[in-house]
């Protein structure tokens, strides 16, 4: 993400918009026609504005019309996932990606979002299970910015370089 994307998503936060607005804006974004458009250096200004205001929720017409007129709407997805982790962080919770080869039972899914949960001080995790055959065996855990690697492919990858330097 980008300190520009990082400053979008606080701005919006604060703004304290509706979540039924948030989640206008978000489909409406996702539209490849309508984000191309906006994205357009051709398209005029006056322009952009007249579709912003048609379509979009008068919370976040202005929102919308500064990214547009800064050239940041391509900022966008990395502006909605930084105000989606800071509506988390608001709920104590993390995000955190677990890749692996063979799938955890429940069981395991549970005890690895308790520890992430008592390792991170957060009352809840939004685990994100990820099925990666490449990683031979077993398993990647990326919680924030911190990443364990505790996979096979990576362990030959490190025996390889050792033996290299031989």
């Amino acid at each position: 993400m980008t300190v520009v994307a990082d400053n979008y998503a606080k701005v919006l936060m604060d703004m304290a918009v509706a979540g039924e607005d948030i989640e206008t804006m978000r489909a409406l974004l996702e539209d490849p026609a309508l984000y191309a458009a906006l994205e357009n250096p051709f398209v005029g200004r006056g322009e952009k504005h007249r579709v912003i205001d048609q379509l979009f929720p008068a919370a976040v017409c202005n929102f919308v019309k500064v990214m547009s007129d800064n050239g940041d709407i391509a900022l966008w997805g990395d502006m909605i996932n930084a105000y989606d982790d800071l509506v988390l962080e608001g709920k104590n919770i993390i995000r955190a990606t677990f890749s692996y080869v063979t799938k955890p039972d429940d069981a395991q899914v549970e005890k690895l979002k308790a520890r992430i949960c008592r390792d991170y001080g957060k009352t809840g995790v939004e685990l994100t299970l990820t099925e990666d055959p490449s990683l031979v065996g077993g398993f990647v855990l990326a919680v924030g910015d911190s990443v364990l690697d505790k996979s096979l492919r990576t362990a030959i990858h490190k025996m390889q370089r050792h033996f290299a330097v031989r």
